[in-house]
């Protein structure tokens, strides 16, 4: 069995304990995973990083993760699918977070109320309040109001077809 040491954010280490199962994939060997658990975390953060030193035991075969190779350690998700948004698309409604999400089919905006996890340096997770396709708008909500129609584009600023626009043709 090999061991895996690996650096736990400050905004994660709360929702990360010893004996969590994880997933390991070698850098050496990208899309093979093997199973893990984590088994120690540091109680105290390093003092330059900010981070928690954490160990992975890894159920892997042996020979398959050499000594001093790198991998990537693979958390679980707390049930939302990993969903996360910009801090730039928060919107403060009622002392509460909230985002613009875009109507496709009307090219509008409604305002939605959201549950958000621990902040990270420029994204923020999402527990609640939001599917996995929803549209959201990530930047420039606080010039939006409610129902106000938008053209939607992609990350590449690209026009997006709306139901909407299609149907205009």
């Amino acid at each position: 069995m090999r061991e895996i040491a690996f650096a736990l954010p400050e905004t994660m280490v709360a929702n990360v304990k010893a004996g969590q199962a994880v997933q390991v994939e070698a850098w050496s060997r990208p899309g093979q995973r093997w199973n893990g658990r984590i088994r120690e975390i540091s109680p105290a953060a390093d003092p330059a990083s900010r981070t928690f030193a954490a160990r992975v035991t890894v159920d892997a075969p042996a020979g398959a993760i050499d000594l001093g190779q790198s991998a990537r350690v693979y958390l679980p998700t707390n049930g939302n699918g990993g969903l996360s948004v910009p801090i730039a698309a928060l919107q403060r409604e009622n002392g509460k977070a909230s985002v613009f999400v875009v109507d496709m089919k009307s090219s509008t905006v409604k305002l939605r109320p959201v549950q958000t996890g621990a902040f990270g340096e420029d994204r923020v997770p999402v527990q609640g309040g939001l599917q996995a396709d929803d549209w959201v708008v990530a930047a420039g909500g606080h010039l939006l109001r409610d129902g106000q129609k938008v053209q939607p584009v992609d990350r590449d600023n690209r026009p997006i077809a709306t139901a909407s626009a299609t149907s205009a043709r």
